[in-house]
C-alpha cells in the first residue's frame, strides 16, 4: 500500500507498506486506516521542518542582536567620550510646563565646570529655574521655548551683570532633538571678552598718550615761539621804562603792557600745565580755586559767545592735589558743559569750604541726562556723542583722578534742565612757612662785556637793551657759528645763550665755548623750559652757570649775571 503525505497541496513524503507473508494480504480497511494516518504524519513533519527553520532564524537573529548591541555599547561609549570631552557645555532638557521651564536630562564635564557644580546627581531631573533661579526672565530661556516650539535652531547670548557691572558672557547654540528634547551648546567667552575690553580699553589708552603727546610737543612749540614773541615785547618795554626818567604817562602804559605779557605768560603756563605728561605726578599744597581759574583762563577763550559764564569763588580753598590732573577733571566739565549747550545757555561755576571739605560744582542749563544715562556717565567708552567726536574716557577719566585725590564726585541732572556737578575734596590747612625775602635793588653790572646769542634779531635787541641798562657792554651776536670766533676775540665776562637756533642748537654752542674756556659763564635763555624739548643732560647742568625762561624781566637778568660772575 501506498499512501502520499499531503500537507498544504504539497507532498511532505509516502506511507509505503509491503506484505511479506501472503500475496494481497491488505484489506480496504487497511488502505482507509493509513489513510487516515498520513494527514497527522503529514503535519508532523511539516512542523517538524518549521521548528528546525525557525531554530536556525533565531540563532541568526540572535547573532545580528547580540552584533547591534555592541555596536550600539561601541557607538555609546564613543559618543560619551566625545560628549565629555568637549570643551563647550552641553546640556541635554525637556520642556515642562508648555516650555516655561525645562528639566534637566543630562550634562557633560564642561557644564559642571562652567557653572561650578560638582557632579550631576545635583542637578539632575530637577528643573532649569529651580537650579539656576538667575536665568529666569532671561534671553537663554526665551530662546529654548522658541527653539522647542518652532524646531528652528538659534544662536544667543547671555549676559550676566552684578549692579551695573558686567560680570560673564555666554555664547549659545541650541537645537531640537526629533524626540523633542532640547540641546544647548555654549562657551564662557568671560576671559575673551574681558581680555577684548581690556585691550580696547589700552589701545585708547594709547591712542590718548600718543594724542596728550601730540599736544604737550605742539603746546611746548607754541609755548617756546610766544615766548620768544613776549621776551621781544617785554625787553623793549623794560628798556623804554628805564630810559623814561620815571614819566608818569610812560610808567602807565608800559604798566599796561606788563600786564598783557603777564597774561600771555599765564596762559602758556596754563597750556603746558594741562598738556604736561608728569611720571610721578606730584602732590603739592594748592588752592582749588587758582586751579580753576587758570583752567577756565585757558577754555573760556573758545567757548561759545552765547554761554554766560558765572563765577563764584571763596578764598583759600587749599588741599593736596596735582595742578595738571585736576585742571584735566575741570577742563573736562566745562567741555562737557559746552557741548551740552549747543545754542547757548548759562554756566556757573563756584567752590567753597565748608566743614573739613573743600566743594566744587560746575553747572549747566543744558539738554540734561536721563536717569538710565546718568547710571552710565562714569563707564569707560560711554558717549552720547557722535562717532569721532568723543572717545568716551572723559567723564571716566575725571572719575578716577577724583578718586586718586582722596576725593567724591556727585551728578545730577534733569532732561531739559540741565546737569551739576558737585566735587569734593579734603580741606588741608596751610602750613604756614615763611617766604625767603627778595631782594628788591637790580644787581647792575660795571661796564663788563656780555656776548648775546640769539637767532630772533627783536629778542637780540631787547635782551641787548636790558643788559645795557643793567649796566653792561652788550655784544650781540644772531649766528651760533659765529659765537665762537666772536668769544675767543672778546673773551666776555658772561654768555645769554639762546637755547633753540638753526644749525647748531645753543647747548652744542655752549659746549664749543666751554672746550675753548672752562671758566666761561654761559647763561642759557629759551622759551623752552629747561626739561624740554628731550631735556638737558647732566654733564651740561654741571656748566651751565643759569637757566632763565622767556620771557625774563630785568631784575631776574641782573640777578642771574650777577650770581653767574660770582661764581669761581
Amino acid at each position: 500500500m501506498c499512501v502520499p503525505l499531503l500537507s498544504r497541496s504539497k507532498i511532505q513524503g509516502v506511507i509505503y507498506v509491503d506484505s511479506v507473508s501472503r500475496l494481497y494480504g491488505f484489506r480496504k480497511e487497511d488502505l482507509s486506516l493509513i489513510a487516515a494516518l498520513s494527514s497527522p504524519a503529514a503535519m508532523a513533519i511539516e512542523n517538524a521542518l518549521l521548528y528546525s527553520n525557525l531554530e536556525k532564524n533565531v540563532e541568526a537573529r540572535t547573532k545580528d542582536l547580540f552584533e547591534t548591541k555592541e555596536s550600539l555599547r561601541a557607538s555609546e561609549s564613543r559618543f560619551r567620550a566625545i560628549f565629555e570631552n568637549m570643551t563647550s557645555g552641553v546640556g541635554v532638557y525637556q520642556a515642562v510646563n508648555r516650555g516655561e521651564d525645562f528639566v534637566i536630562l543630562d550634562i557633560n564635564h564642561s557644564y559642571r565646570r562652567i557653572e561650578g557644580i560638582p557632579d550631576n546627581k545635583q542637578i539632575l531631573r530637577k528643573n532649569l529655574l529651580d537650579v539656576f533661579p538667575s536665568y529666569k526672565g532671561t534671553d537663554i530661556i526665551k530662546v529654548l521655548r522658541k527653539v522647542w516650539e518652532t524646531g528652528i535652531p538659534e544662536k544667543s547670548s547671555l549676559v550676566f551683570n552684578e549692579g551695573e557691572e558686567i560680570k560673564g558672557w555666554r555664547e549659545y547654540y541650541v537645537y531640537r532633538l526629533s524626540t523633542n528634547e532640547i540641546v544647548a551648546i555654549f562657551d564662557d567667552m568671560t576671559e575673551k571678552k574681558k581680555a577684548e575690553r581690556e585691550q580696547k580699553i589700552l589701545q585708547e589708552q594709547l591712542f590718548l598718550s600718543q594724542k596728550m603727546e601730540s599736544i604737550g610737543a605742539l603746546a611746548g612749540g607754541i609755548a617756546h615761539n610766544f615766548r620768544n614773541i613776549l621776551q621781544a615785547i617785554s625787553g623793549n618795554t623794560e628798556y623804554l621804562e628805564m630810559i623814561s626818567n620815571g614819566k608818569e604817562e610812560i610808567k602807565e602804559i608800559t604798566g599796561n603792557i606788563f600786564d598783557s605779557v603777564e597774561k600771555g605768560v599765564d596762559l602758556i603756563n596754563n597750556i603746558l600745565q594741562f598738556s604736561r605728561k608728569d611720571k610721578e605726578y606730584k602732590i603739592v599744597e594748592i588752592d582749588l580755586a587758582d586751579i580753576i581759574k587758570r583752567t577756565y583762563g585757558i577754555i573760556s577763550r573758545v567757548f561759545n559767545k552765547n554761554i554766560d559764564i558765572q563765577i563764584n569763588f571763596e578764598k583759600n580753598l587749599f588741599t593736596k592735589g596735582n595742578p595738571s590732573l585736576l585742571s584735566q577733571v575741570f577742563m573736562n566739565l566745562f567741555n562737557n558743559a559746552s557741548d551740552a549747550m549747543p545754542e547757548g545757555g548759562t554756566l556757573t561755576i563756584g567752590a567753597k569750604k565748608r566743614g573739613g571739605q573743600v566743594i566744587a560744582s560746575v553747572s549747566d542749563t543744558g539738554i540734561g541726562m536721563s536717569e538710565e544715562t546718568l547710571g552710565k556717565i562714569f563707564d569707560p567708552f560711554f558717549t552720547l556723542k557722535e562717532v569721532g567726536k568723543g572717545t568716551g574716557l572723559g567723564l571716566s577719566t575725571v572719575h578716577g583722578i577724583v578718586k586718586q585725590h582722596n576725593g567724591t564726585i556727585q551728578v545730577s541732572s534733569k532732561l531739559g534742565k540741565g546737569t551739576t556737578f558737585k566735587i569734593h575734596f579734603p580741606y588741608m590747612q596751610p602750613q604756614q612757612i615763611p617766604l625767603p625775602a627778595v631782594s628788591k635793588e637790580v644787581k647792575r653790572g660795571k661796564g663788563q662785556k656780555v656776548l648775546i646769542v640769539d637767532d630772533e634779531r627783536a629778542n637780540l635787541e631787547a635782551l641787548s637793551a636790558i643788559t645795557k641798562g643793567l649796566g653792561y657792554e652788550p655784544i650781540l651776536v644772531e649766528k651760533p657759528s659765529d659765537a665762537i670766533e666772536t668769544y675767543s676775540k672778546f673773551t666776555p665776562a658772561a654768555v645769554l645763550m639762546d637755547r633753540v637756533m638753526p644749525k647748531m642748537d645753543g647747548i652744542a654752542c655752549a659746549r664749543k665755548i666751554i672746550a675753548k674756556d672752562p671758566k666761561a659763564k654761559i647763561i642759557i635763555i629759551s622759551g623752552y623750559e629747561d626739561s624740554g624739548p628731550r631735556g638737558i643732560d647732566e654733564e651740561a647742568r654741571n656748566w651751565i652757570a643759569g637757566y632763565l625762561v622767556k620771557p625774563c624781566n630785568v631784575d631776574e637778568l641782573g640777578h642771574m649775571i650777577s650770581r653767574a660772575l660770582e661764581k669761581r
